[in-house]
């Protein structure tokens, strides 16, 4: 099996259905024909594989439109961290209902044989989740391969046809979807890393997760804790107050007071589930939207500067380049 160059797409705002189609998914409607410009879900969606074989797919999305989403997928074991929603979806005919309503929850199955999957949007419904994929016989060959009779239980599992289990992931990896989802935006070559380490992290929870019904009981109780969902859900307010209030807004004693909490547990809480700083995430979420600005709207880059809040554009420039691995002007132009 040879190693593919890694892969990163990313859309943010308004999805279309001319976009997903370019990524090799047809799109229908469930009441007539859909326009390719016109948005069929708004949010963020990111699709990216890593050297380890693993495909990741995530969003954070309200679907805008009734469709069915048609595309290929080859033989594989499939890990989803639904963090918020429902996502319906059938693999040549069998049935799959993630349903992550009331909370988080985990889901893991395997598709033996390359598939046709038909997933079904429906209008207002609001998905946050993280799709890991890891290449079939990579994990049954050459992973549970090397002790066959240690993980018979697995391998039964993943040979036995498309049937889903469930279970409730750990806060560690509630906390490493979240960071899947919202990235630390750093140099290309960190962030395959950043993603291919979390991957393999939640891939290793879910396997552990059905190999016998004491790794299961473990994992319920971790998650059972009565403060483990209250933090996670305290991380995403606090991510998104910063994304959604205007920089005066987003000093750390004004953040505490609209989130309810002190900034000595503000602090600590976002750094736990994120692994950076609430500084530091509201630098480079206003490098990314000046990134966004300049890549859309054509902004000149002074004025990219003063939206990230640098006086200086040479020192804007500078913190730009270490962040996304290209200046601002190789930005504006593609």
């Amino acid at each position: 099996m040879g190693v593919t160059a890694h892969r990163q797409v990313t859309r943010r705002d308004s999805i279309t259905r001319s976009q997903l189609e370019e990524l090799g998914t047809r799109v229908s409607g469930t009441a007539g024909p859909l326009s390719g410009r016109g948005s069929l879900m708004s949010g963020r969606m990111s699709f990216s594989d890593t050297p380890s074989f693993l495909d990741i797919h995530t969003s954070d999305t309200m679907e805008m439109k009734d469709a069915v989403a048609s595309y290929e997928v080859g033989a594989a074991v499939k890990v989803a961290i639904v963090l918020k929603g429902r996502l319906q979806a059938d693999f040549d005919g069998v049935p799959i209902d993630l349903d992550a309503r009331d909370h988080p929850v985990g889901f893991i199955w395997a598709v033996p044989r390359p598939s046709m999957v038909r997933r079904y949007i429906h209008k207002g419904s609001e998905i946050s989740k993280v799709m890991i994929s890891a290449h079939y016989d990579w994990v049954v060959q050459q992973l549970l391969g090397k002790s066959p009779a240690r993980y018979r239980e697995i391998m039964d599992f993943f040979t036995s046809g498309t049937s889903v289990r469930s279970w409730q992931p750990s806060r560690r990896v509630l906390a490493l979807a979240d960071q899947l989802i919202y990235p630390h935006a750093s140099d290309p070559i960190v962030r395959e890393l950043y993603e291919e380490s979390r991957g393999l992290e939640i891939l290793a929870e879910a396997l552990s997760a059905i190999q016998s019904s004491t790794a299961n009981t473990l994992v319920a109780q971790e998650v059972s804790e009565p403060d483990a969902l209250d933090r996670h859900y305290r991380a995403r307010e606090i991510r998104n107050y910063i994304l959604e209030s205007a920089p005066d807004q987003q000093t750390l004693s004004t953040i505490a007071t609209a989130i309810g909490i002190s900034v000595a547990s503000m602090q600590r809480i976002f750094k736990d589930a994120y692994g950076m700083t609430v500084k530091d995430f509201i630098r480079e979420s206003r490098l990314v939207a000046a990134r966004d600005a300049m890549e859309k709207d054509g902004i000149t880059i002074a004025q990219a500067a003063w939206m990230a809040g640098y006086k200086s554009p040479a020192n804007f420039a500078t913190a730009f380049k270490r962040v996304f691995g290209i200046t601002p002007s190789e930005a504006r132009d593609r």
